[in-house]
């Protein structure tokens, strides 16, 4: 590797810029057709988690923001802006125009959406913490695209607050299975984000017969409604069919990252009292595995963004940290197979044997 610091952020931003490899793929699969519309497929499921077993690279440099200069700052900010909008114009094509593929196609493009958009969570992400205007916009498009237009709420307001305590919807228990979590956190963030509505509303003073029209979550729930409205009117059955089906995939993939990031990793409480210890670098399972991160905006480096918060191209590794012993897209089809994933993980951190969840729940078996 080179050591010249510009050598490194130069080469740092360019791999920063992989994730636009997959519209790459994509467009390319939609001109050649046919199995070719697996190719983002391919490449996330294969090629990215074998190119992290074979070079065994890992994405745990350090860099400053004294390191960018002013042109490369602002590739990395429209990086994932672009990133944003191609992701739903993207979807938005192939659900206009749906009738034009043939089933196999239709398939691989379901499965290539559905995790083009999980990625697409990862750039909201980033946005949502962003100050600007255009910044929060472009999340605020792409969540409510998405059908989560209370991203925001649920982790700004609650997971960033509460993350490891029985307060947050986002924290998957000691011997929760994935499929209890998805239950549970699926309908419990929406439960939490009414409640934060409330206090928000009554801290404001927010009182009149029409008070529920202030309320973000109506606002949400009305445009969702219309939105599905509209897409049926202009794509018809098979349209919403496809679009509805891309994003409970990416749903899926979405909340499986969640699940793993603070799987079993509970902040202890204090005693005789209600607070709990601050989160640190041991609240969350990191992975630094290279192609994995990189084309996730670094979504592996998840403790060092609750401790410090920064952009993406700036986090850096945790020493404290537990890690994942594979990249993200090997460790999601594990904990879909919740034995496999309770095998793994306990070995990785035997202390978690003794942990019990919040509500009382048993140890992991």
């Amino acid at each position: 590797m080179n050591a010249n610091p510009e050598s490194r952020a130069a080469r740092h931003v360019a791999w920063c810029l992989l994730p636009q490899l997959l519209f790459v793929l994509w467009s390319m699969g939609l001109w050649a057709g046919q199995g070719w519309t697996a190719l983002p497929v391919l490449f996330l499921l294969v090629a990215v988690p074998t190119l992290d077993w074979l070079t065994r690279w890992q994405d745990d440099a350090r860099f400053m923001p004294t390191d960018f200069g002013a042109f490369p700052r602002a590739v990395l900010r429209w990086n994932v802006r672009i990133y944003a909008v191609l992701s739903v114009a993207s979807v938005s094509f192939v659900t206009l125009s749906v009738a034009r593929f043939s089933k196999l196609e239709i398939g691989f493009l379901l499965a290539s959406a559905s995790l083009m958009s999980a990625v697409g969570f990862a750039a909201a992400h980033e946005l949502l913490h962003a100050p600007s205007r255009i910044d929060q916009a472009l999340q605020a498009v792409s969540t409510r695209f998405l059908f989560y237009p209370h991203y925001k709420l649920i982790h700004i307001y609650s997971h960033h607050v509460h993350v490891g305590t029985p307060l947050d919807q986002n924290t998957a228990w000691p011997g929760e299975g994935i499929y209890r979590y998805l239950w549970r956190t699926v309908p419990g963030s929406m439960q939490r984000c009414w409640v934060l509505e409330r206090e928000r509303m009554t801290r404001s003073g927010e009182r009149s017969r029409v008070e529920w029209l202030r309320n973000r979550m109506v606002v949400y729930g009305v445009g969702q409604v219309l939105w599905v409205t509209v897409v049926y009117l202009l794509a018809g059955f098979s349209g919403l069919a496809f679009y509805v089906a891309h994003f409970l995939g990416a749903h899926v993939l979405l909340e499986s990252v969640n699940y793993i990031q603070h799987y079993g990793l509970l902040r202890a409480p204090w005693a005789n009292s209600n607070q709990f210890e601050r989160t640190a670098p041991r609240h969350s399972w990191d992975s630094y595995h290279w192609f994995s991160s990189y084309v996730t905006f670094r979504t592996g480096h998840h403790s060092n963004h609750h401790v410090h918060a920064g952009s993406y191209h700036l986090l850096a590794p945790e020493a404290a940290a537990p890690r994942l012993p594979v990249g993200y897209f090997w460790a999601i089809p594990l904990v879909l197979v919740p034995p496999l994933w309770k095998a793994v993980i306990r070995t990785r951190v035997p202390a978690l044997s003794h942990a019990r969840r919040p509500e009382g729940g048993a140890n992991i078996p």
